[in-house]
Parts: structure tokens; C-alpha cells; sequence
């Protein structure tokens, strides 16, 4: 009882302390009185406090199994091992609101240190952060609790999903959601602005936070993809899932952001056009976070049906309509002093890039939402299969790729077109030769080889750039006696660009290995006795037996295969299906050998009394440069974001 008590004043302190914070930052921009802004972060700190302070004693809830908790008594058990409290304190509505909320203070704690009090960008900023954050604890606290006092306590608890015991949802679930709330800091810093009218939009500020929220959006995807394909059973990584688009949707517009303001800051372009960007975003992320409260929208990954929904629809429709019109009204302020010179120019390729990504964006939301519309009109929900997203964003996403291979390449201003052909028709040439070598070597379908000309004809430009930086920097700084004091200078001299060529590089990784499965996967089902075999490609494999283990809370169900490659024996590996009862649910835990750029997956589908049995067994080509782009793409980022060189010190490369 003492947790749940103790749980439930904390959350409301909480939000009585950024009640008070959102009056006293209110009253000192109104005034321009110091005292109550420093009072207003002195409360917002507290706030911080309480939240953690919260979330410790739902843990400490799970920990102790106080049942007198209803959510500890939905999501926990008496057999529940330890180490799954920290996924089941988020695996439900009630908490992953908390665990949202304390991020948030979190991310509002680490924007307003050290910040000047007289800084009405900041002000604003911090006035914007704390609307949502109140938002977030009214929800908490009025419509959905964690700290609810159960009506009837039990011996034991329901247990948690068994869907989430894996690895991946450590991370992946908390990610995810810490993703769609970190949008709201870039949001608030870009409105923040535009209220102070700081018509260049504390843009240094503003792309430190855009990268660090992209970041975290691209951790969730790699890992909610790798989930998927290790755990659900089906062969696949990406479905085109409500849940899964509504993480997709933003980390495209946050994409075309980051490569916006990149424009503002060098050409002094796009201003309105970055407001825009971010604004649809922050739209995107709060559809993400409506979709994940279960509302209309259906999704095997949603919280489940829950009324929480709608009101996250209400909130996202009045502060977005509020963004829209305070953004056409504050528009006059937001003129650029540049403009577009020609068409091959790297500002231009990069606005095609950004219409690019926006055009994805808007269409899996049309996708999205669509079965709520056809229920509306025709009192029936019509799902948009996978088949309609991969034909219709296939097409732009190739686009994407030829551009992320050309722009970084192109100067500003202006290019000229013979010159610039002229350059690039050797390394052209050369990328399209080891193309169709590569094809050739694991014979590859032609949208493969042309994933491979982009891949490559980047990858060749990065290394002339690497080359060109290396050499301007070891030239600027070659009277430097300590060689580890030269390599840092060389870092540093040119830290963002190699961040940013770094990035795309994975990007394009990542697109290759979507080609590669996507075109080149082979995939069979085999029905087998124990002792029979099977063929597929170059893999033999042979059903051995299958082993039944009676668990406390689920039966596990385990088929040994003897697998074989070119006639060489590989060792025995393993599928298995549990079922548990109390969610009447089955978890399935796929085979897979990694063979570098190729995988072996197997999975059981049907077991029959005569142990015959169903496997789906798939070879999926590249399908590892996904996680290995992704994680490329990550370290490219975080070097993008570390601490920037003097500007005195920076290497011009010609």
C-alpha cells in the first residue's frame, strides 16, 4: 500500500510544481523579472525530482510484488524474474505515460542548464516543453494512473506479455517512445524563437537537439526491425505496422530537418520553410504516440483498446493547429536573404530531398490512418497492405538514394553542369564496374546492382573527400610535434563533415540490404517427419526431433535441425514456439545463421501429434547491412554532435 500511496502524491506533486513553473515563467517573460524565471526552473528541477523519485517507487512496486497496485498486479508475477521489471514497468498504458512524462523532465532538466535568465528564446522554449509536460502529467495522473489502488488484491499477479521477453525490448520500446518525446524539445526551441523573434531560430541550439532526437529515433527503428526479425517468426523486419510507421513517419521529417537547417545555417535559407518541417514532425510524433495509446488506429503493437487515445488526438489537434497559425502569422519574419541559384546546386538537391522525404511521410500516413476513414464511411475497416507501401515509396526512395550519393559532393550556389559531369564520369564508371562485379559474385537482381552503382559511387567520393580533408589538415597542421595532437586536430578540424559522410554512408548500407532481401530473398515452407530433409538453394537441412518442455506459465515446444551448406555440416540449431495460457498466446524464436552478407533463418509454423511439423525457411541476402548501416548511420551522427572545433581553427578543403 505504502508504494502506491507514496506514488501517487509524488505525481501530483510533480505536476502542482510545473503548474507553478508555467505561472512563474509566464509572469517573468511578461515582466522581465528574473526572480520568477529563476524561480520557475528551480521548480521545473524539482519537478524532475518528483519524477524520478515516481518512477523509482513503481519499480520498487514490482520489486516487492504489492499487489494492492493494480498495474503491478496486471504487468508482473510471482515467478516474473527480476530482471523483466524494468520492461514490465512500461509495458502498459499507465506506465510508459509515466516513463514518457519522466523523460521529458529529463530532456526540459539537461535544455534550461546553464542557460541565460534573460534569454527570451530559452523563455519561450521552456513555457512550450512545459504545456506538453503538463499535458502528459494530467494524463498521467487523472486518466491513467500507475499508482491506482486495485480493487481486489490477488496472491499473484497476470505476468508480463510474453512477446517482450527479448533482449531487444530492454531498449527498443523505451527508445522508441523516448524518440517521439525528445521531438518536442527542437519544436519548442523553433517556436520558442519565433515567439522572441529570433528569426534565425537559436539554430545551434536547435540542430544540436535535431540530431540528438534523431538519433534516438534511428536507435528504435534498428532495434524494433531487429526485434521483429529475431522474435515474431515471420522472416521479416519491417511490416508496415501503424505502430512501427508512427516512429517513421517523424525520423523522416526530422531527416529532411537536420538537412535544412544545414541550408540556414550556410546559405541563410529555408527559414520558413525549416519552421514548417519541424512543425509537421512534432504533428508526426504526436500521431506516433496517439497511435501507441491504442486508439482507432489498429496495431499489434498498441497498448490495446484504451480511451487514453482520443484524448492525445484532442491535444495534437489543438496545438498543432496552434503551431499552423502562429506560424503563418510570424511568417513575415522568416524571410530568407538567399534564395536557389541553379538547379544543380547542393541547397537545391537537398530541398528535392526534402519534398522526397515528405512525400514518404505524408504517404504512410494516408496508409496509416487509412481503415479509420473507410469505418467512418463505410462502416468497415480496409487495411493497407504491405504491397501498396512498397510500391509506391520504392520509386522515392531510390530518388533519395540517388541523391544522398550526389549532394554532398555538389558545391553551393551554383555548379557547373559539364564541369561537375566531367569530374564524376571516372568514378561513375569505376562504381558501376565493381557493381557488377558484386552482382555478379553473388548474383544479384538488378535493382540490387543499381543499389550497389549508388552505394559505390558514394562510397568512392567519400573516400577523394576523406582524402582531400586529411591531407588540407595534416598540411595546415604539420608543425604540431604531438601525433595524437594532429589526429585530433584533424578530427576536429572537419568534425561535422565527416559525421554527415559518415551517416550517409550507412544510409546507403541500410537501402542495399533492403534491396538485397527485398529482390533477391528466397523463402519455401517444408512439411517434415523427424529424420526427413529438405533443399533449399545451397542449404540441406534435416528435422531431427522435437523436445516438449512444461514450464510454470507457458509450454515450450523446441525442433532441432542439422543443418548443412555445400555439403559441409554446420552443427545442430533450433526453433521454438511457446505457448502461455494466461495471454492464450504463442512466442516464436526463429533459427537464424549469419554467414556475413547472408542469412539461413528457419521457423516452425504448425506441430503436429505425430511431431510433423511446418517450417518456413528463408535465405535472406544482406539482410545484416541493415543493422550495420543503422549502426553506422548512429556513429555518424553522435561524431555530427560532438563538440565543434574553434572557428578559427577550421580546415577549408578545396
Amino acid at each position: 500500500m505504502i508504494f502506491g500511496s507514496l506514488g501517487d502524491m509524488v505525481i501530483k506533486l510533480s505536476l502542482g510544481m510545473y503548474i507553478y513553473s508555467i505561472f512563474a515563467i509566464s509572469i517573468g517573460i511578461k515582466y522581465q523579472d528574473l526572480k520568477f524565471i529563476y524561480s520557475a526552473r528551480l521548480a521545473s528541477y524539482f519537478g524532475t525530482f518528483l519524477l524520478l523519485l515516481s518512477t523509482i517507487t513503481l519499480v520498487l512496486g514490482f520489486v516487492n510484488h504489492d499487489y494492492s497496485i493494480q498495474y503491478v498486479a496486471d504487468h508482473s508475477s510471482n515467478t516474473m524474474p527480476y530482471i523483466y521489471t524494468w520492461i514490465a514497468f512500461y509495458s502498459g498504458n499507465e506506465g510508459s505515460l509515466l516513463f514518457i512524462s519522466t523523460c521529458l523532465s529529463i530532456l526540459l532538466f539537461l535544455f534550461i542548464q546553464n542557460k541565460k535568465l534573460n534569454d527570451n528564446s530559452i523563455n519561450f522554449s521552456h513555457l512550450f516543453i512545459l504545456l506538453f509536460q503538463i499535458f502528459l502529467l494530467i494524463s498521467t495522473s487523472v486518466l491513467a494512473n500507475p499508482f491506482t489502488e486495485a480493487s481486489n488484491i490477488v496472491k499473484d499477479g497476470q505476468g508480463i506479455n510474453p512477446l517482450l521477453l527479448h533482449f531487444g525490448m530492454f531498449v527498443h520500446p523505451p527508445v522508441q517512445m523516448l524518440g517521439l518525446t525528445a521531438v518536442v524539445v527542437p519544436f519548442s526551441i523553433a517556436i520558442g524563437s519565433l515567439c522572441a523573434k529570433n528569426e534565425n531560430l537559436n539554430l545551434n541550439s536547435l540542430r544540436i537537439w535535431a540530431l540528438a532526437t534523431w538519433i534516438i529515433l534511428t536507435i528504435g527503428l534498428a532495434l524494433g526491425s531487429w526485434w521483429a526479425y529475431t522474435i515474431l517468426g515471420w522472416g521479416g523486419y519491417w511490416a508496415w505496422d501503424p505502430v512501427e510507421n508512427s516512429s517513421l513517419m517523424p525520423w523522416l521529417l526530422m531527416t529532411a530537418f537536420i538537412h535544412s537547417i544545414m541550408v540556414q545555417q550556410k546559405r541563410n535559407m529555408f527559414k520558413g520553410w525549416n519552421l514548417f518541417l519541424i512543425i509537421f514532425a512534432f504533428f508526426m510524433a504526436q500521431m506516433g504516440m496517439f497511435i501507441n495509446r491504442g486508439g482507432p488506429v489498429p496495431s499489434v503493437h498498441s497498448f490495446g483498446s484504451s480511451s487514453l487515445g482520443w484524448t492525445f488526438l484532442l491535444f495534437m489537434f489543438i496545438s498543432t493547429t496552434f503551431s499552423f497559425m502562429f506560424f503563418i502569422y510570424r511568417y513575415r519574419f522568416l524571410t530568407s536573404v538567399n534564395y536557389v541559384q541553379s538547379i544543380l546546386s547542393r541547397e537545391s538537391l537537398i530541398l528535392v530531398q526534402n519534398v522526397l522525404f515528405l512525400s514518404v511521410a505524408i504517404i504512410t500516413l494516408m496508409g496509416t490512418i487509412y481503415p479509420v476513414f473507410t469505418k467512418s464511411i463505410e462502416d468497415e475497416q480496409i487495411y493497407v497492405g504491405r504491397e501498396f507501401y512498397d510500391l509506391v515509396n520504392a520509386p522515392i526512395l531510390l530518388l533519395i538514394m540517388i541523391i544522398l550519393s550526389i549532394a554532398p559532393f555538389v558545391p553551393w550556389k551554383n555548379a557547373n553542369m559539364s564541369s561537375y559531369i566531367k569530374k564524376k564520369t571516372i568514378v561513375f564508371v569505376i562504381a558501376v564496374l565493381l557493381a557488377i562485379l558484386n552482382s555478379w559474385i553473388i548474383s544479384g537482381h538488378y535493382w540490387v546492382t543499381i543499389s550497389f552503382v549508388i552505394l559505390y559511387f558514394s562510397s568512392i567520393q567519400i573516400f577523394i573527400e576523406l582524402y582531400k580533408i586529411s591531407k588540407a589538415s595534416f598540411n595546415k597542421f604539420k608543425n604540431l610535434k604531438n601525433v595524437l595532437d594532429k589526429f585530433l586536430n584533424i578530427l576536429y578540424s572537419n568534425l561535422s563533415r565527416y559525421g554527415g559522410l559518415i551517416s550517409h554512408t550507412g544510409i546507403l548500407l541500410v537501402m542495399l540490404g533492403i534491396a538485397g532481401t527485398s529482390f533477391m530473398g528466397i523463402e519455401k515452407d517444408f512439411a517434415l517427419k523427424p529424420g526427413e530433409s529438405g533443399t533449399l538453394k545451397n542449404y540441406q537441412f534435416t528435422y531431427m526431433k522435437t523436445d516438449i518442455t512444461q514450464n510454470s506459465d507457458h509450454t515450450n515446444i523446441k525442433a532441432i535441425m542439422q543443418i548443412e551448406k555445400n555439403g559441409k555440416s554446420l552443427g545442430q540449431y533450433t526453433t521454438s514456439k511457446s505457448y502461455y495460457p494466461k495471454f492464450d498466446m504463442n512466442s516464436t524464436k526463429a533459427g537464424i545463421l549469419n554467414f556475413g552478407l547472408e542469412d539461413f533463418y528457419f521457423s516452425q509454423s504448425v506441430i503436429s501429434e505425430d511431431n510433423s511439423a511446418v517450417f518456413e525457411v528463408k535465405i535472406n541476402p544482406l539482410v545484416s547491412l541493415i543493422w550495420t548501416g543503422a549502426f553506422v548511420v548512429v556513429i555518424g551522427a553522435i561524431i555530427s554532435v560532438l563538440p565543434v572545433y574553434k572557428k578559427n581553427d577550421k580546415v577549408k578543403v578545396k
